[in-house]
């Protein structure tokens, strides 16, 4: 199910108000073309706390069906844009973003969008496991019920069970849907919440350094989970592992100090970067 971004044109729901630059710079090209249709497109996107300015005119086209890789060292901006594209910075009081995103030709910052519709479309997968204290079944269906996408209780025990199919952990929870989600392993659980981003049939799906705080063989399910996931969905991970970003994506960006440096299919990322800084960060020189 598609969501409809807008709400009535008198509806009063909106996020933190737009401006695009007075002075913007035309749209700069990184890399090869994106392997599919774009998805998101954003354009001169700056982020500012306050008065210190976190992301400089990020310029970024994310393709459709396809993992996206956010690199770069810590602080540089990398979970900052991340937000922008579902609008989780409107939660940050003094957070104001400029320029311009874009999904499926709408901008996602016009008055008009809800965005609590909009992170239905786009779901968001912490770098900590964060299940609600309910049980695992109660996880999944949270978002189909207040969204009322199933008709019925049959309609929704197969969501809840298509969800926990397609995430990879039917097989394990099949026997004890009524048992607390946080009783589950680290790895478990991020797929859990995984199962509960999917059940409301989200186009984008933006993870956060979703294997940081689990052990490899948890780290290599999820992995595998991604690579399964990407033939249904746009996905964009933040990741501070380069072997991760190697093994997961299809494209890589390289941001540093707030800005987007270079982009582009990740092989040529990772076997002939253009730039130096990306080089010198992705064989260890800095990081």
């Amino acid at each position: 199910m598609k969501f409809n971004l807008f709400r009535a044109p008198d509806g009063s729901e909106g996020g933190s108000p737009v401006a695009t630059p007075v002075m913007a710079a035309p749209p700069v090209v990184h890399g090869s073309a994106p392997m599919g249709p774009t998805k998101i497109a954003a354009r001169d996107v700056s982020v500012f706390y306050g008065p210190k300015q976190a992301l400089f005119d990020v310029t970024l086209d994310i393709p459709d069906k396809t993992v996206t890789a956010l690199i770069g060292p810590s602080g540089c901006g990398k979970s900052t844009f991340l937000r922008t594209m579902n609008r989780m910075n409107d939660t940050i009081p003094g957070c104001k973003v400029t320029g311009r995103i874009e999904m499926d030709g709408d901008d996602i910052n016009a008055k008009a969008v809800d965005p609590v519709l909009l992170r239905a479309r786009v779901g968001m997968v912490f770098q900590k496991p964060n299940p609600f204290p309910k049980t695992i079944f109660e996880n999944v269906a949270y978002g189909p019920r207040i969204h009322g996408l199933a008709a019925s209780k049959a309609e929704l025990e197969g969501v809840v069970e298509a969800s926990l199919k397609r995430a990879g952990l039917w097989e394990e929870v099949a026997d004890r849907l009524h048992s607390p989600g946080t009783g589950l392993s680290g790895g478990q659980q991020q797929r859990l919440v995984i199962a509960r981003a999917i059940a409301v049939e989200p186009e984008v799906i933006l993870m956060d350094e979703p294997c940081s705080a689990l052990d490899p063989i948890a780290t290599a399910k999820i992995e595998e989970l991604i690579d399964e996931l990407r033939e249904r969905y746009c996905i964009v991970i933040v990741t501070h592992s380069m072997a991760q970003a190697a093994r997961v994506s299809q494209r890589t960006a390289f941001f540093h100090m707030g800005r987007l440096v270079e982009t582009g299919d990740t092989e040529d990322i990772f076997t002939n970067p253009r730039e130096r800084r990306t080089l010198d960060y992705i064989t260890g020189r800095f990081g």
